[in-house]
This record gives C-alpha cells, sequence and structure tokens, in this order.
C-alpha cells in the first residue's frame, strides 16, 4: 500500500476551478508544515521548483476525454486534473521565501489544496533542448495559442493574428472575430471537444477570414462549406449536424455606423466611389483600425443574434485519383476530367463549364 504524506497547503486567491492560464498569472504561496521547514533549507538559490500537490477536489477521471484546446487525448497524454490517481506538478517561479511559506507564481492550484512534495527543476532539458521541446509541443498542437486565447476571450490577440492573413483590419474581419470566439465558447459548452466542426458561412466577405482563424475550418481541411447567400451568417456545427447560427441584426450597420461614422464615412468615398486619393486611402486606413478594435469591445447581443441549428452535412469529401490531362499534360484530379475523342483531358483544355469564386460569388465560367 503506497502511502503518501501531505507536507503543506496552497494559497491562492482562486476557490473555484478557474481558467489555468489566469491561475498562472497570479502569485500563490505554498505553506510547509512547520515539521517540514527544514527541509527549505538554501531553496531560495532556486529560480524555478515544482510543486507536486493532491487535485482533492477533481471529478472522477476517464482514460480520454477533452483537453484545453478541445481535441481529445488519453489521460496520460494531458494534463488534465481528472486522473486516476489525483495527482498534479506545475513547475513556478519561486519569488521569494519567508520562513515555512513559498511566494509563487505559475501555479495553478486551487485555494487550500494539499501540498505532496516540493523540489527543485530541472531545468537543464530547458537550456539544452528548449527550442526543440517548444517546437515539438506545438506540433502536436498547432492552435494551442489560439485556443488560450479564444477561451480568455482575448478578441485583441486573435485580431492581430487574423490580419496577417486577411491583409488589413477592418469592422468585417472583426465581426468575425466577435460571433466566431462567441460560437467557439458556446460549441465547448454544449459538446465533449472542438474536433470536427464544420463552419458553414453564408457570406464570402471579410468576416469569413477572421471565422477561419477562429475557427480552424478552411477548404483545406474540408470543414469550410460556403453558401453564396449574401448574408453576414454562419453556423457552426458538429459532424452530427448540432450546433449554432449567428446572425448579423438587421439594424447591426446602422448601429456600427453611430459607433464609428468617420470610418463609414471615409469607406463610402474611398471604396464605394473609387476615390483613390492617397491622404483619403490613409485616413481610412487609420479609421478602420480605431473602428475594427473598437467593434471588439460592444457588446456580442447589439450585434448579432444566436440560436441552436440541426443541419445536414454532406459526406466527407472523396479521395480522387489525379490524371494527366492528354492536352495540357498537367496532372488534374479525376473528377475534373472529361473525356474528348477517347483522351482524358482537363476541363479548362475542354472548354467544358467550371464554378469559381471571385467577390460576386460563385458564377460558373468557361
Amino acid at each position: 500500500m503506497i502511502e503518501i504524506k501531505q507536507i503543506g497547503i496552497i494559497k491562492s486567491k482562486f476557490n473555484e476551478s478557474t481558467d489555468p492560464f489566469v491561475m498562472k498569472k497570479e502569485v500563490s504561496t505554498v505553506e510547509i508544515d512547520k515539521s517540514f521547514e527544514e527541509g527549505l533549507y538554501k531553496i531560495e538559490m532556486a529560480e524555478y521548483i515544482d510543486i507536486v500537490f493532491h487535485f482533492d477536489r477533481a471529478e472522477d477521471y476517464s482514460l480520454r476525454g477533452p483537453v484545453y484546446d478541445g481535441t481529445e487525448k488519453g489521460v496520460f497524454a494531458s494534463r488534465s486534473p481528472k486522473r486516476p490517481n489525483a495527482i498534479g506538478v506545475s513547475t513556478v517561479k519561486l519569488l521569494k521565501r519567508d520562513g515555512n511559506k513559498l511566494y509563487v507564481s505559475g501555479l495553478d492550484a486551487l485555494n487550500n489544496t494539499p501540498v505532496i512534495d516540493v523540489k527543485t527543476t530541472d531545468s537543464s532539458w530547458f537550456s539544452k533542448d528548449g527550442k526543440q521541446m517548444k517546437d515539438g509541443f506545438y506540433k502536436s498542437n498547432p492552435r494551442w495559442d489560439l485556443a488560450k486565447m479564444i477561451k480568455n476571450n482575448q478578441l485583441e490577440d486573435l485580431m492581430l493574428e487574423a490580419a496577417k492573413i486577411h491583409g488589413h483590419f477592418c469592422p468585417g474581419l472583426a465581426m468575425g472575430i466577435l460571433s466566431g470566439t462567441k460560437a467557439m465558447n458556446q460549441i465547448m459548452q454544449l459538446s465533449d471537444g472542438l474536433e470536427d466542426l464544420v463552419l458553414i458561412t453564408e457570406t464570402n466577405n471579410c468576416m469569413t477570414d477572421g471565422l477561419q482563424l477562429v475557427t480552424g475550418c478552411s477548404f483545406g481541411n474540408n470543414a469550410l462549406i460556403f453558401k453564396d447567400l449574401g448574408k453576414n451568417a454562419f453556423s457552426l456545427v458538429k459532424r452530427n449536424g448540432k450546433g449554432l447560427r449567428i446572425i448579423g441584426k438587421n439594424n447591426s450597420r446602422d448601429f456600427l455606423r453611430s459607433k464609428h461614422p468617420e470610418f463609414y464615412e471615409l469607406f463610402q468615398k474611398v471604396v464605394v466611389e473609387k476615390n483613390h486619393n492617397e491622404e483619403l486611402a490613409l485616413k481610412m486606413k487609420k479609421a478602420g483600425i480605431e473602428a475594427s478594435f473598437g467593434l471588439l469591445e460592444l457588446p456580442f447581443e447589439e450585434i448579432f443574434t444566436i440560436s441552436d441549428v440541426q443541419v445536414e452535412l454532406p459526406p466527407y469529401a472523396p479521395i480522387h485519383d489525379s490524371i494527366v490531362c492528354e492536352k495540357c499534360n498537367e496532372l488534374t484530379m479525376a473528377s475534373r476530367i472529361t473525356q474528348e475523342h477517347g483522351k482524358n483531358v482537363c476541363f479548362a483544355c475542354a472548354g467544358k463549364d467550371f464554378g469559381y469564386m471571385d467577390g460576386y460569388g460563385i458564377p460558373c465560367s468557361k
């Protein structure tokens, strides 16, 4: 029989389960029982220490389940508090020692959590292979930073990330960030994870770029469906078709214009009326930044409505072979090959109609 002694207790401002990355920003106190205080001799020489503690309020464990970023993993491949032995370990920064009290930052444990052990951190791996370890982590968790931003509602940080693919800041992009983050957090509350999400967008304007960044759904990963309906609306659903639909209110444009009239006046001149005066364009860019980040601070309910939906999704796209077109000699997906006088010819060489998407939507052309 294994016997583990409690050697102390954690004092924290958090009495209930909270986002661990919020908890880590605060200072916690690790109070070691007086009978073990001598074991802290010279611990203040360490910059980082490991705190081993008992998840005394953790729920029953399961061997597989959703982790912080919404994906599913085994309990031993995660940092979930729901573990067979309910033991946690956090590497923290030792700020100071005062007798039997250790003041630390970076600890994600609740108030009055029992402490099992304290030890100095073996930082040799971090100093030697730090970048390799970090790169390895992100290879396994490519959206980890985005997941933290979404869960903590860090809309400005998400906006900065979205602008890297969108190219500029505008209220449309902000609408995608604001509504997409709302949908992702709501879906997380209603489901066991965020894998196999599908985004159904009803517009191809700026809003969709924000939605793609936040949801991770794109044409390339077969998780984005475009309905050419011309509405500032989208649905975010699981593969079983259950999810949410969010649409901009009919008066949302007037509401946003009332908050940032200068931007919309300049937008009318520069974009709608195609006045390409450089000074006006620069003013619009500056006003666009102010309007975009200002929109993120507005109440979601003033701009959007949200409802539950059940949709019928198409099956996963099949994997097609590729065939060389016998006219242009270019490798082409088999489903985009036609027969012409007994030869395999691509749609372009055959002059066959094919769909394409531009700023007008999805027309069909030769």
